[in-house]
Parts: C-alpha cells; structure tokens; sequence
C-alpha cells in the first residue's frame, strides 16, 4: 500500500502538478487555478503507474 498526500499550492508558471515518491509514501501538490484534482491525480498515476492498484489516499489539504 502507498500512502498518498494531496495539496493544494500555488505552482510557478508552467507547473500544474509536481510530487515526490518515497516509495512507501508519495507526495503531490496541483495548482487549482491550472488544474483540478482529478485531473492531477490522473497525471500522476501515469507517471507512477503503481498507484493505480496501490494508492490509498490520507489526507487532502484545502
């Protein structure tokens, strides 16, 4: 099981999306003024395909 955290922040220019994998635990942060979450969270399971079958979602920061 990976733990995820999702934030919400206010990216640079050209970032809507960033994270950091821990292996065990992964980190995401979207910019909703360029991105909703579905959306972000969709990127990021392209990018770290594991998730798909081994994400399970802790906490949401608004």
């Amino acid at each position: 099981m990976v733990e995820l955290r999702v934030e919400r922040a206010e990216l640079d220019d050209g970032i809507s999306m960033m994270y950091r994998d821990w292996g065990s635990r992964v980190r995401m942060a979207f910019d909703p003024e360029k991105i909703d979450e579905a959306a972000a969270l969709a990127m990021l399971c392209v990018r770290v395909p594991r998730l798909v079958t081994e994400m399970s979602l802790c906490e949401v920061s608004r």
